[in-house]
């Protein structure tokens, strides 16, 4: 499913055993909620396992990171839920390490790398 919205497009791509939700332009104010609520729809419906891949994702503001934040604590609700984060440009890695974020989200270079930690 592709979803465009102030800045900000994502499809949401079912596998077998996760989710990849690729964002594309950027995530801020404006977009973080309409992409939060199409996740918790997916994740109510059942879907528990998540790779966000960032390669695409020119910017994100602290609601952006918030709502990223907000999903995975959602997420480590749940037995064996798992979400991880690849693809983060050097701008945005470089916010995930000043905020220490770092270590409250798995994060790994490339999408082979997250579906092989996701395996």
């Amino acid at each position: 499913m592709l979803e465009k919205n102030k800045g900000l497009s994502y499809t949401i791509e079912d596998e077998a055993e996760w989710s990849i939700v690729h964002l594309v332009g950027d995530l801020n104010m404006f977009s973080a909620p309409d992409l939060r609520a199409a996740l918790v729809k997916k994740f109510e419906a059942g879907t528990k396992n998540f790779i966000f891949d960032l390669t695409d994702l020119s910017f994100v503001d602290s609601s952006g990171i918030g709502i990223l934040v907000s999903f995975v604590s959602l997420t480590k609700r749940t037995e064996g839920a798992k979400v991880i984060l690849c693809g983060l440009n050097p701008q945005i890695r470089n916010i995930f390490e000043v905020t220490r974020l770092m270590s409250v989200f798995v994060v790994v270079d490339t999408l082979d790398d997250a579906k092989a930690a996701m395996a």
